[in-house]
């Protein structure tokens, strides 16, 4: 999925107030590739399942990923870093072929046993979240079939809250009882069976750019993830064409080329923390210590590449 820029001034400064309070730890692009763009959790298709690639919400080709039989899923190698009743934000684009009354996973982690699953999808034209033993489901929009909706769950040890086009349409204070078993993580489909396949739920449409969070969201920040105004870790248009120097840098940073125009910079959570001309450089003496993306623009507004600048 590509990246766009539809920044809200205000909105970044609420967000980057905030944003420390949780983390990224991974990230799926699906851009005809099912790798973490953290390059932490990449996932592999499940036995005779063969994920195909259509196109993402934005149009880019091959941008997203289905195919999903009701036992398909996709998993990772290693058990995922969030359990037990850690917080967690989850959040994805999803366009659905059909919407089942018997539900249907996005996202599953834990086990089926009583509050140690835990499944973030859809129950016929409804978002739900369940725990096993609990669930519970966004009141409106009805969601139709061939369309893309943003969805987004946060979790903060106590309260659950679900989003829709980033929008928070439910919340629920009832679920200190959540307790997710350790266990790989599952996309398209949960742990909803004992057997055969752990798994019958597999996601019938496509889903694109899921991102996953330790730590609970605020609606400002999953706001910003609907309205795309947070950066990837990574960005497809890296280039080495130019450079930036010294680097790590201490106080100005400078380009060995002429046609970088602006630039925006980010955090590795994907705030956006400063936007600035570039006139003999940029002054960079007011960040914290750190790693940042700097998105590179020529005279014309146009993406030349990012650079990944140290903060000294």
């Amino acid at each position: 999925m590509k990246k766009k820029t539809t920044f809200l001034a205000i909105l970044c400064i609420i967000i980057f107030g905030w944003v420390e309070a949780q983390t990224l730890i991974a990230h799926y692009n699906f851009d005809n590739s099912l790798n973490d763009e953290t390059s932490t959790y990449n996932l592999s298709a499940s036995s005779g399942f063969t994920p195909t690639f259509v196109t993402g919400q934005d149009g880019t080709a091959n941008g997203a990923v289905t195919g999903f039989a009701s036992q398909d899923f996709l998993s990772t190698a290693s058990n995922f870093e969030i359990d037990g009743s850690e917080p967690r934000t989850m959040a994805a684009w999803i366009n659905a072929n059909s919407l089942p009354g018997s539900g249907q996973a996005i996202v599953g982690l834990g086990e089926q046993s009583q509050y140690k699953r835990w499944t973030y999808g859809t129950l016929g034209v409804r978002s739900r979240i369940e725990i096993n033993g609990k669930g519970f489901n966004v009141p409106s929009p009805d969601f139709v079939t061939g369309v893309w909706y943003h969805v987004a769950v946060t979790f903060d040890g106590t309260t659950a809250k679900l989003y829709v086009n980033g929008e928070l349409k439910q919340t629920n204070t009832t679920w200190a009882v959540v307790n997710t078993t350790s266990a790989p993580l599952k996309v398209g489909n949960d742990y909803n069976a004992v057997s055969p396949a752990l798994s019958t739920r597999g996601f019938q449409g496509a889903i694109d750019d899921l991102r996953i969070y330790t730590g609970a969201a605020n609606d400002a920040f999953i706001l910003s993830l609907y309205n795309n105004t947070v950066l990837s870790v990574n960005n497809r248009n890296d280039v080495s064409t130019f450079k930036a120097f010294p680097n790590p840098v201490k106080n100005r940073l400078y380009f060995s080329s002429n046609e970088i125009a602006s630039v925006e910079i980010y955090n590795l959570l994907g705030a956006k923390v400063i936007a600035s001309k570039v006139s003999n450089g940029i002054d960079m003496s007011q960040l914290k210590l750190g790693i940042y993306l700097l998105k590179c623009f020529n005279s014309n507004n146009e993406v030349v590449g990012t650079i990944k600048i140290t903060k000294n």
